[in-house]
């Protein structure tokens, strides 16, 4: 003998203590968390969530997320609150699997209570782990409804006293391990943005208050609206523009079930974005651009649950294909199909599609590398040959995004009828009268058909008082360099940043002693750049 006790092997029900330390560690991460409690509301037909992540007085955090549902009765109750609950009635329901408010909840606590009202009448269960590991029991216990008057008020509030449900985490101890107060406030500043970014683009198709394909809802975490997010940056084509390519393809898939075939289909949308460079930062920061954020975006039922990425390796990451997005829509239909996991962030593209995908991908990859490297001909404006045209927005933008950083000199624009200036930088004061003065306030490239004394660039200075640089057209070098490389705005960009950067260095070095040394300076280097050009070949 072992001293091993007699096993029943008619009951392998599993050891309650030991599972329910097991069921924390499923792998849930904090985002996917919140958006599984998520999805419970909004399959529940809720229109408003509100989540709240705060400390409370004794320093023990804790987190509420109400919502204005249809609420449940007690049997509805329970059954929500046992492990594998049963099956839903709606298939379509993003609530799947049975497993994601117990285990998304106590990741993160080890107290889950679960208030809901219905039909006028509130019903309460909680889930506490340590009673859980005492009894070594399935214990499922009743919350003292005074102990918890604050969060039964926020769910009236809510739902203006009718039905809903509130999630309340306890005991929370996996979501910070600081002790410092003022680290505690950096961590809980970082974990409602990373909550709040990742329910905005999770449920972007839900809070898209112009979408009749979902139920709109609105989130509110910590008491701030989240906005929705799409990755398809659509928003750029207003305005009779079309900056953004978007094309779509339904692909037809066979199923075998119960030995019979069924026939469905998903969306496949190929989204290519515009060159980096021909977007401002407050553009680039809204499309979330990225090497993280190029690839897939795969939806079920409206809800995200791939964010970016390339699964299976399809493409590897790189810098072109940032300009590459793909959304793929599909239904409850093909979930056997597509193999989604219990906290749906996992997808499986079955081997026989996979080359249907690249193949019907390739153009778009194509198309996002020649943008990458060269800029769309599409995304410039028409009228000079090929639709290809000497633009400077992208030289603009870029130059733009760091003229803070590169300020070596206060101008003021002391009249704008003669062009005189003041010029204020480390060496002193100094005027200028009848500088180039330019109409605008983003323009720091601009053309000009000739310059004084026949130079290939001076300074200029727009509207906000911003150094800009002025090229002249009629300059040889200008002629054989500019005008045969006008469809490469990598290289047009890199020459008219290294311009505007000579042309910004010498506001910051201007003095009265040194003011006619730079401008003699600039014109002999435009004077050997026109015999230097004669040696590059003419323009076809």
């Amino acid at each position: 003998m072992t001293g091993i006790e007699h096993i029943d092997e008619d009951d392998f029900a599993p050891t309650p203590s030991r599972l329910v330390e097991g069921l924390r560690d499923t792998g849930y991460s904090l985002k996917a968390s919140f958006a599984d409690i998520v999805d419970n509301s909004i399959a529940a037909d809720a229109t408003k969530i509100d989540i709240q992540i705060y400390q409370e007085i004794d320093g023990r955090l804790r987190v509420v997320i109400s919502d204005n549902g249809d609420g449940m009765d007690l049997p509805t109750l329970l059954n929500a609150m046992r492990y594998g609950s049963p099956k839903r009635e709606s298939p379509k329901s993003l609530g799947k699997f049975g497993m994601g408010l117990k285990t998304a909840s106590t990741a993160f606590c080890r107290k889950l209570t679960v208030l809901s009202k219905h039909n006028g009448t509130l019903h309460g269960r909680t889930w506490d782990i340590d009673e859980i590991i005492r009894l070594d029991q399935w214990k499922l216990l009743t919350p003292n409804y005074g102990n918890y008057e604050e969060d039964i008020e926020t769910l009236s509030n809510l739902s203006n006293g009718g039905s809903g449900t509130v999630i309340i985490w306890e005991e929370v101890d996996r979501l910070l391990v600081f002790s410092n107060k003022n680290a505690i406030v950096k961590a809980m500043n970082g974990i409602v943005t990373e909550i709040t970014n990742h329910l905005s683009s999770t449920f972007g198709k839900f809070l898209d208050k112009d979408n009749p394909e979902v139920t709109n809802v609105d989130i509110m975490v910590n008491g701030v609206l989240v906005e929705g997010w799409s990755p398809s940056g659509e928003w750029l084509n207003s305005n009779g523009e079309k900056r953004v390519t978007i094309q779509s393809k339904n692909i037809d898939v066979e199923m075998i079930e119960d030995g019979l075939q069924r026939d469905e289909s998903f969306e496949l949308k190929g989204i290519i974005l515009p060159n980096k460079s021909q977007l401002t930062e407050e553009e680039l920061k809204k499309l979330r651009y990225g090497n993280d954020n190029q690839g897939f975006y795969i939806y079920r039922e409206g809800r995200l649950i791939i964010d970016g990425g390339w699964p299976h390796r399809l493409f590897t990451k790189e810098p072109h294909l940032n300009l590459l997005r793909v959304e793929l829509n599909f239904n409850h239909e093909l979930d056997d199909y597509f193999g989604i996991d219990i906290r749906k962030t996992r997808i499986i593209f079955p081997q026989s599609l996979r080359e249907r995908i690249k193949t019907y991908l390739a153009p778009y990859r194509n198309e996002a590398n020649q943008r990458y490297r060269q800029g769309s001909k599409s995304l410039t404006p028409p009228g000079t040959k090929g639709g290809v045209t000497n633009d400077r927005t992208g030289s603009n933008n870029a130059i733009g995004k760091h003229t803070e950083d590169n300020t070596h000199a206060e101008v003021s624009i002391t009249n704008p009828q003669s062009g005189e200036i003041s010029v204020k930088n480390k060496y002193g004061e100094t005027a200028v009268s009848h500088a180039e003065l330019v109409k605008g306030t983003d323009v720091l490239v601009e053309e000009r058909e000739t310059l004084d004394d026949g130079v290939l660039w001076q300074f200029g200075i727009n509207d906000d008082g911003e150094v800009c640089v002025l090229l002249n057209q009629s300059h040889v070098f200008y002629k054989k360099f500019y005008t045969p490389n006008f469809n490469n705005p990598v290289l047009i960009q890199s020459m008219d940043s290294l311009f505007w950067a000579l042309a910004n260095g010498e506001i910051g070095s201007m003095s009265e002693k040194s003011r006619r040394n730079i401008e003699e300076l600039r014109f002999l280097v435009s004077k050997d750049l026109r015999f230097l050009a004669e040696e590059l070949p003419d323009v076809v």
